[in-house]
């Protein structure tokens, strides 16, 4: 028997031309199996009331625990905040990392985003893991390796237990449920040349994303160009870990040539700019990036420096950062941000069925409230919905055609009870850091 049901009276997006249609959208067993004008079908019934439907929006690079830590580290240059960030990290007990996460987590759904690509840690993984099941958010995950020590706050791993940690997560977890796992070095100012070069190794031996920060900071992408004669993209492709499985986050200190190596590698880049902006890490050219063809998505990053899971709201700052840096209006425009936001952030991620509302994708989305004064004139409610509205107006949210989130409330979770315990648990750290 088809587990089905019917979305009436919505209003369906055309990301090229950024109109919308009135439509019906019938789902069954998880896909989306129908659009037209009008369907009549015989199962439960969702009437959208002229709703926009969005697809499921995915993050590309997010640290969840450092929920926790949104606030205690503010206005901190990145040297500081790195040191006290780990420091109050470390401190952390397993339930205490459960509810970090699982935070992090609801407020990604709550926002529209059902995919996430999370560097995580080793320590309670198990509790990592809960969260996201119990969240019913996908995952694409995996634990962030370093074998080189930048500052006192770092723990290293040596290469074998690296790939240990590795195996242990593609083993237990790997394509179970909504979860996937991945290869995840922290970067190479915090990992020898051996270790990024193994965990590529690892990733394709396996078909896994390969997930890792790239030139983010100007002393540590200094530091690799003094020590291996390359910037730090250059030295990725001189390892050979560059392809179209390999996602980079912030990727700010690049040559003009490394932005071509980008391109032609196939590379992704994760464009996070509300922590780009926070830390006063720099600008990344993203607007020369695209123009290169270089393929970019978005990412929240963690918390602890953007201060924000509303992704929606993150397409807006960097839309409007590159505008600024490129001193051109025309750059990053709505349409474009919105393909970053979905099929092409789903597409970094491996996921060839999502991230659109088309006949035989999966039903992961979400319905946006249009009667908001942000996103007053219905002709422009994608443009109004980017530029002045939040992902606030989205009060409901279906992963793999199942709701989780349902006219501003969480079917699964008493969210009170999370703040509560959160915030018990936010009195408690802020005191030990």
């Amino acid at each position: 028997m088809k587990e089905a049901l019917l979305i009436k009276n919505t209003l369906l997006p055309n990301f090229e031309d950024l109109t919308t249609e009135k439509s019906d959208i019938l789902v069954e067993n998880g896909r989306f199996s129908k659009i037209a004008p009008s369907i009549d079908a015989n199962c439960s019934t969702l009437d959208a009331q002229q709703k926009l439907i969005l697809p499921g929006m995915a993050d590309i690079h997010t640290h969840m625990v450092q929920s926790l830590t949104k606030g205690p580290l503010d206005d901190l240059n990145i040297t500081h905040w790195l040191t006290k960030m780990l420091s109050a990290q470390w401190s952390l007990n397993e339930e205490e990392w459960y509810y970090g996460v699982l935070l992090g987590c609801l407020q990604s759904l709550r926002f529209g985003v059902t995919a996430i690509n999370e560097m995580t840690y080793f320590p309670h993984i198990d509790a990592v893991v809960q969260a996201y099941q119990d969240a019913g958010i996908r995952a694409t995950f995996g634990i962030g390796a370093t074998d080189f020590a930048e500052n006192d706050q770092i723990k290293i791993t040596s290469i074998d237990e690296c790939l240990r940690q590795a195996e242990y997560l593609y083993d237990k977890w790997h394509c179970k449920g909504l979860l996937r796992t991945a290869a995840v070095p922290q970067g190479r100012p915090a990992c020898t040349a051996e270790l990024m070069v193994e965990l590529k190794k690892f990733a394709r031996e396996r078909g896994l994303v390969y997930h890792t920060h790239l030139a983010e900071g100007a002393f540590e992408t200094d530091r690799i160009r003094k020590m291996t004669g390359r910037g730090e993209a250059e030295e990725l492709g001189y390892l050979g870990v560059l392809d179209e499985n390999t996602i980079l986050a912030h990727s700010i200190w690049l040559s003009d040539e490394e932005i071509q190596l980008l391109a032609d590698t196939k590379a992704v880049v994760a464009h996070c700019p509300s922590t780009n902006m926070k830390l006063s890490d720099g600008a990344p050219r993203i607007a020369q990036m695209l123009k290169a063809g270089v393929r970019v998505g978005f990412g929240c990053d963690g918390e602890a420096s953007s201060a924000n899971r509303d992704l929606l709201r993150e397409a807006r700052h960097g839309s409007y950062l590159q505008k600024v840096l490129t001193l051109d209006a025309t750059v990053m425009p709505a349409n474009q941000c919105y393909q970053m936001l979905t099929k092409n952030a789903m597409q970094a991620l491996g996921y060839q069925d999502l991230g659109m509302i088309e006949v035989g994708a999966q039903a992961d989305f979400s319905l946006v409230k249009t009667d908001d004064i942000c996103t007053t004139n219905r002709r422009r409610i994608l443009t109004n919905l980017l530029y002045a509205g939040s992902g606030y107006q989205i009060d409901t949210v279906y992963v793999a055609g199942k709701s989780v989130f349902e006219n501003g409330k969480f079917l699964h979770h008493d969210i009170g009870k999370v703040l509560e315990k959160c915030e018990k648990i936010l009195s408690d750290l802020e005191q030990r850091m």
